[in-house]
């Protein structure tokens, strides 16, 4: 559903924001920590409301 949304995103900023998203959940997957997580809070929020 996500990768789907990605690649139906015309706004390029957004479809940025959405690739770090999900690059950074399969980071967070495999290691089970993030380098910054207030940054993967902000982007997920931010894109929900969008």
């Amino acid at each position: 559903m996500l990768v789907k949304r990605t690649a139906d995103t015309q706004d390029e900023a957004q479809f940025k924001e959405w690739v770090e998203l999900l690059l950074d959940q399969a980071l967070f997957a495999e290691r089970g920590t993030l380098e910054d997580p207030n940054q993967f809070i902000r982007r997920m929020n931010q894109l929900l409301v969008s």
